[in-house]
């Protein structure tokens, strides 16, 4: 692992030998099947205000996981630590936690990896106080003085896990992420403009654009308020956009038939939304915030088409909910620490553009609209009932210019009238966090809704 100590005979961090002493702990006991999955990290985090370091924090930790099947029971425990005391924990605590099960790993045949290009090293200490005076200058020079970088939290990390299988098998993985949560005051106004960005590459992070991105949303709050109600074309910001498919995130796992919502969803020709959105969890992509050569139970890193021009395809599944719900595997388990067993999720959700058009085309598609900035609250739907509820803050276009600031609008009504009335995608795709995970979203064109002032 990039960045963690090593010693000259431990170059994997300690990952190799941790795997082994609970392999042979494992073939001595009534285990038919049997997994073992350690990780070790390093995350450093530096917290600045008003462009002063206010303290640096770095953590390593490491530890493993063991699932076995004995032929009638399954059993799953995590050990912190890559010593032998944590294998013989986790074998121990595995077994006699173990309840009666089927065998809920994947078969040999299904296993296997996704070449996946390296990533950057983990960034020399002094890089977050660079790039953070970096952005301070830039926030202030793009706004002449209206934006101020109050304060900043970067967060840089390696990691490496290995996960090995009874059946000789092995995968391992090593990567660097780092993101940045930026609050930034506007000129004399209350309370501050928070965003989170995800870095995809150090080595080409850009102040002045990231300065741009902020400021350019940051900078509308300045205009008067404004309010209206009625129908109206609207504009979601990536990060809107990006909690609404978050939102609806659950149709594309796998479900019983009977207590599945998507079917009452669809539209006489099938579709959820329009033409204009195709849907992927996209595990390959090596500038999403997660990625690996396999899935958190070794198949195969690949993307996955939920949502083709508004047609639903696939569900994401573990292969035991796969099996449960009668799903083809196709790799849809995450596993972000080594305390996690395996669980259905998505990686990285996202929005595919290569039929969208830039975002200043979107703004200029309507004489009219309400541009939704930023959500001020997860957008909640209700998927039994075909109903959704946002509240955001945003800007009143008329013909692309400015006509006042509502700094809180609410929409609510059927969720896949809004979803079919999505007119067009941009290609801004950006990464943010949501309740359900990481999601890719670009800004999109959704014609006439209600909106309540």
């Amino acid at each position: 692992m990039k960045g963690a100590r090593r010693t000259p005979e431990d170059s994997d961090g300690g990952l190799g030998p941790a795997v082994d002493r609970c392999a042979s702990l494992l073939a001595s006991s009534a285990a038919v099947r049997w997994e073992v999955f350690a990780k070790a990290s390093l995350t450093r985090q530096t917290d600045f205000v008003d462009g002063r370091l206010r303290r640096t924090a770095s953590i390593e930790e490491g530890g493993l996981a063991v699932r076995f099947f004995d032929g009638r029971h399954a059993g799953f425990a995590a050990a912190s630590g890559l010593g032998e005391s944590s294998a013989r924990t986790a074998v121990d605590a595995a077994r006699v936690g173990a309840a009666r099960s089927n065998d809920p790993m994947p078969p040999q045949r299904l296993l296997g990896t996704t070449p996946v290009p390296p990533g950057p090293a983990m960034p020399a200490q002094g890089w977050a106080q660079h790039i953070t005076s970096e952005l301070e200058i830039a926030l202030a020079t793009m706004s002449d003085g209206g934006l101020r970088l109050g304060r900043a939290i970067v967060q840089e990390g390696s990691y490496r896990w290995k996960l090995t299988t009874v059946d000789d098998w092995s995968a391992d993985h090593e990567r660097m992420v780092a993101s940045i949560l930026v609050e930034v005051l506007v000129d004399d106004r209350p309370g501050t403009w928070r965003e989170w960005i995800h870095i995809a590459d150090p080595r080409t992070f850009d102040a002045a654009s990231l300065a741009a991105r902020i400021g350019n949303r940051a900078l509308l709050t300045r205009h008067r308020i404004t309010t209206d109600q009625g129908l109206h074309d609207l504009i979601l910001h990536p990060e809107v956009s990006a909690q609404l498919l978050a939102g609806i995130s659950p149709l594309f796992l796998a479900h019983h038939d009977g207590a599945d919502p998507l079917p009452a969803l669809l539209d006489t020709n099938g579709l959820l939304s329009a033409y204009a959105l195709t849907v992927v969890d996209d595990r390959s992509d090596p500038t999403a915030p997660v990625v690996g050569p396999c899935d958190g139970e070794g198949l195969p890193a690949r993307r996955t088409l939920l949502l083709d021009e508004g047609a639903p395809r696939h569900r994401v599944a573990s292969f035991a909910d796969a099996r449960r719900f009668d799903e083809v595997p196709r790799g849809g388990a995450v596993r972000f620490s080594y305390r996690d067993r395996p669980t259905t999720g998505f990686a990285n959700l996202r929005v595919l553009t290569q039929d969208g058009v830039p975002a200043g085309e979107l703004l200029a598609a309507t004489d009219r609209a309400l541009y939704l900035l930023r959500p001020l609250a997860p957008v909640v739907c209700d998927l039994d009932r075909d109903a959704y509820s946002l509240i955001a803050s945003g800007v009143w276009l008329d013909r692309q210019r400015v006509r006042g600031w509502h700094p809180v609008v609410e929409l609510s009504g059927g969720l896949g009238a809004l979803l079919r009335r999505i007119d067009a995608v941009g290609t801004d795709v950006s990464w943010f966090q949501t309740p359900r995970g990481f999601v890719g979203a670009p800004t999109l064109l959704v014609r006439r809704q209600p909106v309540v002032g």
